[in-house]
C-alpha cells in the first residue's frame, strides 16, 4: 500500500493553487453575471463550475490510456495552462460584448455562458481528478489541500478586491495556474509542456502587472463596457468588492431626483448618480448648508413619517448618496444616525465625493457609520423616534450565493421585531417599496403581512392591528409606517390632514381599508389556507425564509406567469437550472451507470454510486443552509465568504487529512459516521436557538460563535470524501466516475437547496441535507454486504455512447 511519502510535495502545491484558483474565479465570474447581467444569472456561477468540474473528471475517466499515473505531471501543466488561457478569454469576451437581456434571451444568455465559462472550470476539473485518482492514494491529505486550497481562495479574494480591480484579479489567478504548471513540469523531460505553461505564466504575468498599474494610476484599462444592455459612460469613480460594484456617474439632469414627489418643483440641482451593479441607484445632491433649497424633499412619499409626527433622533438604514440623511435635516431632525453597509459607498460619501455632498457626516447631530443596520441596532444603547428604511435594495447578488441578496436580513419578521426595540415609545417604523397597481403588490402585500405578525409579538390584537399602521402611496412609492403603540383617534386625524395636504395617497390608516387582502391581512383571519390561497406566496418573511423579494411558489419555478415581476423570473431561473442539473445528472451519472450496470453487479456499482452522489447531496445542502443562517445572523455579505466558506472548507480540509492510507477499519468507520450525525443534527438544533440568543453580540464574538457552530460538522463532513475512496479504491479505473458523480449531484443540491430554502426554510433543506448522510452509511453497510472481491478489470464507459473508448473511436 502506498503511503503519503510516495506523493512529491509539488503535487500537493499544485492542487492547492488550482483549488484556490477555481474558486476564485467563480466568485469573480458571480460578480462579473451580477453587474452586466441580473444578480439572478449570477447563481448561475455555482452550476456552471460544478459542470464544468464534472465534464474534467468525466474526460479523465474516458481516457484512462491517455491519463495515466506517469502522465499526470504532464498533463496537469498542460491543462492548468488551458484553465489560464480558457478564464481570460471568457472573460474578455463577456466585457466587450453588449449583452441585453430580456426574458426571451434568457435561454440564449445561458447557453453562451456555458459555452464560455465551462471551459475553463473543465480544464480545471481535469487537473484535480489527475491529481485525486492517478496518484498513489494516500489518504486523505491532497484531498485536504484541495479543499485548504478552496478555503484560501474563497478569503484571497476579498482582500484582492480591495486592492485591484476585478479584471486584473483575473489575470494574477491564471498566472498563477499557469505557474503552478510550470513548477510541477520543470523537472520533466516534457519541453513543450514546460514551455507552453512558461510562456502562459509569463505572459499573463505580464499583462496582470500593466493592466493593475493602468488601474491604480486611473488611467484607461480593460473593464466593464457594457452592462445590463447599455454602455458604461461617464465613470466618475468605480469601486469593486464581493457583494458589490459601485459607480458614481455624471447626472446631466438639474432637476431634482425623487423616488415619489407628490408634485414637479421648480428648484434645480446638481446632482451625481450612484448605480449598484448597473442596477439599483440613488443620487448624491450637492449640499452647501442651505436646507431651503432641499425643500422638495417634503414632497417625497419616502419621507412622510415626518408628517405622521415629528422626529428629534432618526437612524436612517442605508445612507447611499445622503438623501435620506439630508431628508432629516430639512424637517428639522436634532440627531441622525445614518447606517450604511457598503464600505465602497461610505467611501462615496465621506471620502471622494465628500466635498460635493457638504461632508455630511461633519454637519451638526449627523453621525454615519460603515455597518449592517440590523446587527448595528441590537448591540446599540440608542432609541429612535424613527427608523426609516427607504427601497433598500441593491439586486446585487452576494459571492457567497446568489439569490441571497445582502438586503435580505432587513425584511424579516425578527428584523422588524429588533428595530421595533430600538424605538422610544411611540416611535415609528417606516419602508417603502415599489408599487405597481395593475401587477406588482406582492411587496406592498408581505410588507403588510410582516407588520402585521412582528405587531403581535409585540402583544398587539390581531383585531387592533388596523390602529397601528398607515400605508401611502405617490407614483410607484409605498410606504408603509407601523407603530408598536396605536394611534390615538386625534393622533391620527392630524396626521391624515398633513399628509392629505402634502397630496399623498392614503392606502391605509385606522379607518381607512385598501382592499380585501390588507383587510384580511390586518385581522386574525390571516391563517395558513388564507395565505395558499392567494396566487402570490406573501406569506412573512423570516429569518427562516429570508426571501422577501421571492412571491413564487414551487409549482411556479418554471413559469412566467404574467404578475412575475424582476424577482420571481429570478427564481424562475432557478427552476431553469434544475432542469439543467437534472439533465446533465442523466448524462453523466445514469448513462454511464446503465452500461456499466450490464458489465458488473448491482451489488458492487450501486453502493458507491450512492454513497458519492449523497456527499455531493449532503455537503452542499447543509453548506448552503449554513451559509444562508449565518449570514444573515452575522449581517454582511463578506462574512458568507471571510467567516462562513471559508470555516466550512477549512475544517473540512483537516477532517479529510485524519483519514489515512490504510484500508478503514469497520469500528473506525461506525464511529466517524456516528461522530458526523451527531454533530450534523447539534449544530441544526443549536444554529437558530444559539443566534437568537447572541444576536445582539458584537460582531467578533458573533464570528465566534459562528465558527463553532460550523467548525465540528465541517471537521466530520471532510472524511467522507476520502473515507469513501479509501473503501472502494480497488475499483481505480472508476475513481474518477466517482468524483464526477460527487460534482454533478453537487451542482444539483446548489441550485435544489435555494429553491427548497425559498419554498420550505433554511432549517427543513439542512434537515435534508443530513438525510443524505444517512444515505451514505447506508451505502456503507450494503457494500460490506456484497462479494468484495469483485473490481471493474474493463475499460471504462463513456457518457455518450455507453462503449469503451477505443471501440468508439473505431
Amino acid at each position: 500500500m502506498q503511503s503519503i511519502s510516495k506523493i512529491h510535495g509539488r503535487y500537493y502545491l499544485a492542487i492547492f493553487v488550482l483549488a484556490s484558483a477555481t474558486l476564485s474565479y467563480q466568485i469573480l465570474i458571480t460578480r462579473f453575471f451580477s453587474v452586466m447581467l441580473y444578480y439572478h444569472f449570477a447563481f448561475a456561477a455555482i452550476s456552471l463550475a460544478m459542470l464544468g468540474l464534472t465534464r474534467g473528471a468525466m474526460e479523465v475517466y474516458g481516457k484512462p490510456e491517455r491519463y495515466t499515473s506517469e502522465r499526470v505531471g504532464v498533463e496537469f501543466a498542460r491543462h492548468a495552462s488551458w484553465f489560464a488561457l480558457g478564464s481570460v478569454g471568457a472573460m474578455v469576451g463577456l466585457l466587450c460584448l453588449p449583452l441585453l437581456v430580456s426574458g426571451e434571451a434568457v435561454a440564449i444568455v445561458l447557453a453562451v455562458a456555458i459555452i464560455a465559462f465551462v471551459w475553463p472550470f473543465t480544464e480545471g476539473g481535469v487537473c484535480i481528478t489527475l491529481l485525486l485518482t492517478r496518484l498513489p492514494y494516500s489518504g486523505g491529505w491532497l484531498y485536504a489541500a484541495d479543499l485548504m486550497g478552496a478555503a484560501v481562495g474563497c478569503l484571497g479574494v476579498i482582500f484582492l478586491l480591495l486592492v485591484i480591480d476585478p479584471v486584473s484579479a483575473t489575470l494574477w489567478i491564471a498566472a498563477l495556474s499557469a505557474g503552478v504548471g510550470w513548477i510541477v513540469v520543470r523537472n520533466s523531460d516534457e519541453v513543450r509542456s514546460l514551455r507552453l505553461s512558461g510562456a502562459i505564466a509569463l505572459t499573463m504575468a505580464v499583462a496582470a502587472t500593466v493592466h493593475t498599474g493602468l488601474d491604480l494610476t486611473g488611467k484607461s484599462h480593460l473593464g466593464v463596457f457594457w452592462a445590463k444592455g447599455e454602455e458604461q459612460a461617464g465613470t466618475l469613480f468605480e469601486r469593486w468588492n464581493t457583494y458589490s460594484r459601485v459607480r458614481v456617474r455624471e447626472w446631466a439632469g438639474k432637476a431634482p431626483f425623487g423616488w415619489g414627489l407628490a408634485r414637479p418643483s421648480e428648484v434645480r440641482v446638481d446632482q451625481h448618480y450612484i448605480d449598484i451593479d448597473a442596477d439599483a441607484g440613488t443620487v448624491i445632491t450637492r449640499y452647501d448648508g442651505d436646507v431651503g433649497k432641499l425643500s422638495y424633499l417634503k414632497d417625497d412619499v419616502i419621507n412622510a413619517a415626518y408628517l405622521v409626527q415629528p422626529a428629534a433622533d432618526v437612524a436612517v438604514v442605508g445612507v447611499g448618496g445622503g438623501r435620506d440623511i439630508l431628508s432629516g435635516l430639512v424637517f428639522g431632525a436634532k440627531q441622525i444616525r445614518g447606517i450604511e453597509i457598503n464600505p465602497a459607498i461610505f467611501e462615496v460619501l465621506t471620502e471622494k465625493f465628500a466635498d460635493f455632498a457638504g461632508h455630511l457626516e461633519r454637519q451638526p447631530g449627523v453621525s454615519l457609520v460603515n455597518a449592517e443596520a440590523r446587527s448595528y441596532i441590537n448591540h446599540s444603547s440608542e432609541r429612535y423616534d424613527l427608523v426609516q428604511i427607504s427601497l433598500i435594495d441593491t439586486w446585487a447578488a452576494t459571492a457567497a450565493g446568489g439569490l441571497t441578496l445582502t438586503e435580505n436580513r432587513l425584511y424579516t419578521v425578527e428584523a422588524w421585531d429588533d428595530f421595533y426595540r430600538a424605538l422610544k415609545p411611540g416611535g415609528l417604523l417606516s419602508v417603502s417599496r415599489w408599487y405597481d397597481e395593475d401587477k406588482h403588490r406582492g411587496e406592498f402585500y408581505r410588507l403588510i403581512a410582516i407588520a402585521a405578525s412582528a405587531l403581535q409579538r409585540k402583544g398587539v390584537s390581531a383585531t387592533e392591528l388596523r390602529h397601528h399602521v398607515v400605508a401611502l402611496n405617490v407614483g410607484n412609492i409605498v410606504t408603509v409606517i407601523t407603530r408598536p403603540d396605536a394611534f390615538t383617534d386625534a393622533q391620527w386625524q392630524e396626521a391624515r390632514g398633513r399628509l392629505q395636504a402634502q397630496g399623498f395617497k392614503i392606502f391605509l390608516g385606522p379607518d381607512v381599508a385598501f382592499d380585501g387582502v390588507t383587510s384580511t391581512l390586518l385581522s386574525d383571519k390571516a391563517d395558513a389556507a388564507f395565505f395558499d390561497s392567494l396566487p402570490e406566496n406573501i406569506a412573512p418573511s423570516t429569518d427562516d425564509k429570508p426571501f422577501f423579494f421571492f412571491t413564487s411558489r414551487l409549482g411556479d419555478l418554471t413559469s412566467m406567469s404574467p404578475w412575475m415581476n424582476k424577482n420571481n423570473i429570478a427564481v424562475s431561473m432557478t427552476g431553469l437550472l434544475i432542469i439543467v442539473a437534472l439533465l446533465a445528472c442523466g448524462y453523466y451519472i445514469v448513462l454511464p451507470f446503465l452500461g456499466l450496470a450490464r458489465r458488473m453487479p448491482l451489488s458492487t456499482l450501486a453502493p458507491p454510486m450512492a454513497y458519492f452522489s449523497a456527499i455531493g447531496m449532503g455537503f452542499m445542502l447543509i453548506e448552503i443552509s449554513q451559509m444562508q443562517r449565518l449570514m444573515v445572523f452575522l449581517g454582511h455579505p463578506v462574512y458568507g465568504l471571510s467567516v462562513v466558506l471559508f470555516t466550512i472548507l477549512l475544517f473540512s480540509g483537516i477532517g479529510s487529512a485524519t483519514v489515512g492510507a490504510d484500508t478503514p477499519r469497520p469500528r473506525a468507520i461506525v464511529w466517524r459516521f456516528a461522530v458526523l450525525l451527531i454533530t450534523i443534527v447539534a449544530a441544526g438544533l443549536l444554529t437558530p436557538l444559539v443566534t437568537t440568543w447572541t444576536r445582539s453580540q458584537p460582531t467578533d464574538m458573533r464570528i465566534l460563535v459562528s465558527v463553532l457552530l460550523l467548525a465540528p460538522p465541517a471537521f466530520c463532513m471532510g472524511m467522507m470524501f476520502p473515507l469513501g475512496l479509501g473503501i472502494w479504491r480497488r475499483q481505480e479505473a472508476l475513481l474518477p466516475f466517482f468524483w464526477s458523480t460527487n460534482g454533478v449531484t453537487s451542482m444539483l443540491a446548489s441550485v435544489l437547496g435555494m429553491a427548497l430554502s425559498i419554498q420550505f426554510g433554511i432549517a427543513k433543506t439542512y434537515a435534508l441535507g443530513a438525510c443524505f448522510y444517512v444515505v451514505c452509511a447506508i451505502a456503507i453497510a450494503a457494500s460490506r454486504r456484497a462479494d468484495p472481491i469483485v473490481t471493474l478489470a474493463t475499460k471504462p464507459v463513456t457518457g455518450v455512447g455507453l462503449v469503451p473508448q477505443d471501440e468508439a473511436a473505431s
